[in-house]
């Protein structure tokens, strides 16, 4: 069964849950490209540049609000222990994975985008962008399409990375 999106109502929270995700995020993709060989390497490598862009436009977000993170070290071990477990997974099996479970983190981006105040707006829809950027990509991977990593490309071109 595919992942449900969570629901928010505070948007700082959301915001500190957001960003923390894109740091652990980093670490889960960058271990799981160590345990993978030639086209998920390649993507996994790709993806952990994506958390990693993603987490840095929305650093700002943090300082304007002042917000608390726990420890990045934490966050980087917390994503590289969920890599480890989940690093067994075969390649198609996680791709197809992904397909069905991202776009309910999606949804959750659009949660907080509106839940930000216009100010934050520009910053937030990265946050969206960059999942969709993910979804994209695994629903072309899963498909055999051969420019499948087009859309994370596409993403740190316009985002750094």
């Amino acid at each position: 069964m595919p992942q449900t999106p969570r629901t928010f109502t505070d948007y700082r929270a959301a915001l500190v849950m957001a960003v923390q995700e894109e740091i652990a995020g980093e670490a889960y993709f960058a271990r799981l490209a160590e345990l993978h060989p030639g086209r998920g390497r390649e993507a996994l490598t790709l993806l952990a540049r994506v958390e990693a862009a993603t987490a840095a436009a929305t650093r700002p977000l943090v300082e304007r609000h002042g917000l608390a993170l726990d420890p990045p070290e934490v966050l980087r071990a917390a994503g590289r222990a969920e890599a480890d477990r989940d690093g067994a997974t075969p390649w198609p099996q996680f791709v197809v994975a992904m397909a069905a479970n991202y776009p309910a983190f999606t949804a959750e981006f659009e949660q907080i985008a509106a839940l930000a105040p216009p100010e934050d707006a520009e910053l937030c829809a990265v946050l969206v962008d960059h999942e969709v950027a993910a979804v994209d990509f695994a629903r072309l991977e899963v498909a055999g399409d051969a420019d499948s990593l087009a859309p994370l490309e596409a993403f740190l071109a316009r985002h750094g990375g």
